[in-house]
């Protein structure tokens, strides 16, 4: 047995150094502008014909528009917005013909590639000589960093909260209680079928209500609108969220049936492993399709990050559905061996309850290990820097979500210790373990409607060591679309500042799409600093070129990551 179970923590192991080794690259999530014709705060000459935003990743083809609100506050767009069914990431509407001198504001709604809202302003000016102008106005986008509506934190924890709880007693029966112990009391019997039949609801209640939920975020109304049929089709027909729910109202169906099963198969007698194990893959399958409608679905490797979310996610209901089977159907699994004539001799204390500890003890150290290693991955995924993690809401409410798991680590290792040495019935130390958890499930929740803190990674420190000892550190601060301020500090093998260097240039291109070339030139003569607009966030090439009194050059690249605002 030792070395069976030394030979699987030695595969748990492997599989997440496997995870903690991937490098992933991170995950903006919520769709941005990249670029705007009009452009923010351009004045015009003359009246546009029409007006086209670019974003950083294809939208949804639901719930788009631009109105364009002119001086006297009416829309002057001629039409609705389209998308361009060549360019899915482009959005643009035509705008009325001759309109007058002002300033112009065009508001914006898009639904991005994870299925959240966002929407923003832009402003431009037609005239030099418009009145009432207060140009430059900074163009602003609501990504949704604000936190969440408490609908959208509690459909999803119903969803985490009765699929635990479903997965809880779907384990303890399938392997925490052995099976040769088949007595199945009325009070087992009814507080297991009790937990299936609670976590079922729940879980249905979750999905159901999601779709008047996303139809009512997408539509940036309230729960009013949310039952409108009309905006129920567009929901359905034209987002990935639609797509998506529609699967999951046949895997309930199925699941709903499934359950039916189980319940019956329970009536009698413990249920066999078929029903049980059937029940456990339409759960986990339901389970799967939330991957793909959240933050992982947008990444660049996205088979990887959509695996990787549904392990995270699974490890940790199955841990805390564990958790809540052994605080609520073990103690009266034990009252009735107790009890049995069957099995005089048998102490319920020091057999069948600490083995069922010590076996959920094998079973938490897997879903633990899983757990970590995922959340690693994720974690790299979606939190880029140290001054992300402190300095966004994504970042804080994880740093929060982290704290409360150690605790439940915690608080598990203490049962696990009492478990070796069969002390005292677990009791209490059980319960604030799976209350614990429960909360854990909410800043999930959280998580998963908030924006990532990828577009907010801080300012930049790029620093590059070249072949003959010579040290380049370049700092952007703020790092967001906006003006930056650009530093460049060029140190020789000693340590101390080049004196001898004439001239360096940063040729600035993006990743995301062609926007030309910025370049920015720092005279040896002058402060290594300069301001630069950056007109989009992303993925930037810095090409480097440093050029000395002795006419010695040094070329090289590096990338920078610029933040949204």
């Amino acid at each position: 047995m030792k070395i069976r179970l030394y030979k699987w923590s030695f595969m748990a192991a492997v599989a997440c150094a496997v995870l903690f080794v991937l490098a992933p690259v991170s995950a903006f999530a919520h769709a941005y502008v990249v670029s705007s014709d009009p452009a923010a705060n351009v004045i015009l000459d003359t009246s546009p014909a029409e007006f086209v935003i670019d974003f950083n990743e294809p939208l949804e083809e639901g719930f788009h528009e631009i109105a364009i609100i002119g001086p006297n506050g009416d829309n002057v767009a001629d039409g609705k917005a389209e998308i361009d069914p060549n360019k899915p990431s482009r959005l643009s509407v035509a705008m009325q013909p001759d309109l007058p001198e002002g300033l112009y504001t065009a508001k914006w709604n898009v639904v991005s590639g994870d299925g959240h809202a966002i929407s923003g302003t832009i402003p431009f000016q037609i005239g030099k000589e418009a009145s009432n102008s207060n140009l430059p106005i900074h163009p602003s986008t609501d990504g949704g960093n604000s936190f969440p509506d408490w609908s959208l934190v509690l459909v999803r924890w119903l969803f985490y909260g009765g699929t635990a709880g479903y997965l809880g007693a779907v384990v303890f029966h399938a392997w925490l209680l052995p099976r040769r112990y088949n007595t199945w009391s009325e009070r087992l019997r009814r507080r297991s079928r009790t937990v299936w039949l609670t976590g079922f609801i729940a879980s249905t209640t979750s999905v159901l209500l999601s779709l008047p939920q996303q139809t009512a975020s997408d539509a940036g109304g309230g729960w009013r609108e949310a039952f409108a049929p009309v905006l129920w089709r567009q929901t359905l027909a034209y987002t990935t969220f639609g797509e998506i729910w529609k699967i999951q109202l046949l895997l309930l169906g199925g699941w709903l049936l499934w359950t039916l099963f189980l319940l019956r198969a329970s009536r009698m007698t413990r249920p066999r492993l078929f029903p049980l194990g059937g029940a456990m893959v339409l759960s986990l399958g339901l389970l799967l399709t939330k991957a793909f409608i959240g933050h992982a679905a947008t990444a660049e490797a996205q088979g990887i990050a959509v695996t990787a979310d549904f392990l995270h996610l699974a490890s940790a209901l199955i841990w805390l559905g564990g958790v809540g089977a052994l605080a609520y159907l073990l103690p009266v699994t034990t009252q009735h061996a107790a009890a049995s004539r069957d099995h005089p001799s048998v102490s319920p204390e020091n057999h069948l309850y600490w083995r069922a500890i010590r076996r959920f003890s094998i079973l938490a150290f897997f879903m633990v290990a899983i757990l970590l290693g995922t959340g690693v991955y994720n974690s790299l995924l979606h939190v880029p820097t140290l001054y992300s993690l402190t300095h966004t809401a994504y970042g804080r409410i994880l740093l929060g979500k982290i704290a409360l798991t150690l605790i439940c680590l915690l608080l598990g290792g203490l049962s696990f210790l009492r478990g070796r040495r069969a002390e005292k019935s677990l009791n209490a130390g059980v319960w604030y373990e799976f209350g614990t958890g429960l909360v854990v499930l909410i800043l999930a929740a959280v998580l998963a409607n908030l924006p990532t803190a990828a577009t907010t990674p801080g300012p930049a420190k790029l620093t590059e060591r070249l072949d003959d000892g010579t040290k380049v550190t370049i700092y952007v601060t703020p790092n967001v679309v906006g003006t930056n301020l650009f530093q460049v500090y060029v140190h020789g093998p000693d340590g101390n500042l080049r004196n001898d260097v004439e001239q360096v240039t940063l040729e600035l291109t993006s990743k995301e799409m062609d926007m030309g070339k910025t370049e920015i030139i720092f005279p040896g003569d002058s402060p290594p600093e300069a301001r630069e607009l950056m007109t989009m966030g992303g993925r930037w090439n810095v090409h480097v070129h440093i050029l000395t009194k002795s006419l010695d050059r040094y070329d090289y690249d590096t990338e920078l990551t610029v933040g949204n605002p």
